[in-house]
């Protein structure tokens, strides 16, 4: 796994061994992936034990129907696990987990040309460093856009119930402890 600006304090949180394995479980299908590139808190630090592991899995083109097909091995040994699909057009989705841990990860599968978009912060984990260049870039969505996108997926019944019932869990950990 490549070094990025928020490892060191990445490797001290209790998602580390989770993060540590799926990248080494897409580095293994080097035939189906190209790489993986993390995204979001972990990124540059700001990440805590409560964070999500947010990692895209850079799928090699003509290559993402087999990729879907082993997605289950990406999340072997899942608590729960369930997929968000937008739509069978286009060569990207999600799939997303609970660990035994309860800790979830929100891992995107996508090849280069599937027309996903890429916010900073983002580093890349495995692979060709020039992995990001392959796909539209922008630049840091704003927090509050943030929360808003979900709460919308939320009062529209498009968010899955395992997911909203630890959003809930998160948020209600978050204000305790503070």
């Amino acid at each position: 796994m490549w070094e990025w600006p928020g490892r060191s304090g990445a490797e001290q949180l209790r998602l580390w061994p989770v993060l540590a394995e799926l990248v080494r479980r897409i580095e293994a299908r080097d035939g189906l992936f190209a790489g993986a590139i993390l995204m979001g808190s972990l990124v540059d630090g700001r990440g805590d034990d409560l964070s999500d592991v947010d990692l895209l899995a850079v799928v090699h083109e003509g290559r993402f129907a087999d990729a879907w097909a082993a997605r289950a091995e990406l999340s072997a040994g899942a608590l729960y696990a369930w997929d968000q699909v937008e739509g069978e057009d286009r060569e990207v989705a999600g799939r997303k987990w609970l660990t035994r841990d309860l800790i979830k990860v929100e891992c995107l599968i996508a090849t280069p040309s599937s027309g996903m978009r890429l916010a900073e912060p983002i580093a890349v984990v495995a692979g060709d460093p020039s992995l990001p260049d392959r796909f539209t870039r922008i630049g840091p969505i704003p927090r509050e856009e943030i929360e808003a996108y979900a709460r919308d997926l939320r009062d529209t019944g498009k968010v899955h119930e395992v997911e909203a019932r630890y959003a809930d869990l998160k948020a209600t950990l978050r204000r305790l402890r503070t």
